[in-house]
């Protein structure tokens, strides 16, 4: 059994253990037990400072700790090993100033604000991993389930100078602008946001791990360097209407985007690609 629990912390609490105790009742007993456990100490390493992997918006920053099937609890078994490569991984879908989605008929892929977005190099890297040739549905019920190891569809993943990994997910056929060995510098184009693997609607799947492998590396926490919060969802069944404006939208800096938020990027032009 896994038990997930997230707790609200101060913004940079220093903290650098922490001990669980559980409280509870067997069934016909009057009093409550309870278990501590050994002290756990925390990792030290700080999350990657990202540029945003796309730009403009507004884009939705999908994600939440309490959904059963989020990214944040669906585990892989991989080599024996059991991970979460998702653990902090977001999913960004393009919005209109009205909140929609699409302009037109929903169902057809190409009518998402996001369709064929241009997806962005994160940092100066070297690509580690790529993907491309998985056809897309022209509409999104259409859409087929696929098997674990092919859920990210066209896909690629950058090496980051700290180790790390990033991986784009979901992306157009035949859109990967990169190959395998090549750098790429921040900023710069490397595919275009799609609709391929598995995937409810165009939408760009974004995540870090300490592993060069979509589903068997263990999900690494990041911050995105600047981007402006311009409200959120409190229930995400609201997409595609107006989202909740913040009372303190402002600029954000080194700051992982919350869960379900609307942000907007500089519209800054990526570098020319190294010939």
């Amino acid at each position: 059994m896994v038990v997930f629990i997230d707790v609200p912390l101060p913004a940079r609490a220093p903290i650098g253990t922490i001990r669980h105790r559980v409280g509870y009742r067997l069934d016909g007993a009057r009093a409550t037990a309870q278990l501590s456990g050994a002290p756990q100490v925390l990792p030290r390493t700080r999350p990657s400072l990202l540029a945003p992997p796309l730009r403009g918006g507004p884009w939705l920053a999908i994600h939440a700790a309490d959904w059963p099937r989020g990214h944040r609890r669906v585990f892989y078994r991989v080599d024996g090993h059991a991970r979460l490569p998702g653990r902090f991984a977001i999913d960004w879908v393009k919005l209109d100033a009205h909140g929609r989605y699409a302009n037109g008929d929903a169902d057809l892929a190409r009518a998402w604000y996001g369709a064929g977005a241009d997806v962005l190099a994160v940092a100066d890297a070297r690509v580690a991993a790529v993907r491309d040739g998985m056809d897309e549905p022209a509409r999104i019920s259409q859409r087929t389930h696929h098997r674990p190891e092919d859920d990210a569809g066209n896909y690629v993943a950058l090496q980051l100078p700290d180790g790390r990994y990033a991986f784009y997910e979901h992306l157009r056929k035949h859109s990967i602008r990169v190959a395998i060995g090549e750098r790429v510098r921040v900023g710069q184009v490397i595919a275009a946001l799609g609709f391929s693997g598995e995937s409810t609607g165009p939408h760009l799947h974004f995540h870090m791990a300490d592993a060069n492998s979509p589903l068997g590396g263990e999900g690494l926490p990041f911050e995105i360097r600047a981007f402006e919060r311009l409200g959120r969802y409190d229930d995400i069944a609201r997409m595609g209407t107006p989202w909740q404006a913040d009372d303190d939208a402002a600029a954000r800096q080194d700051e992982w985007p919350g869960s379900n938020t609307v942000v907007r990027f500089a519209e800054g032009l990526a570098p020319d690609r190294e010939q």
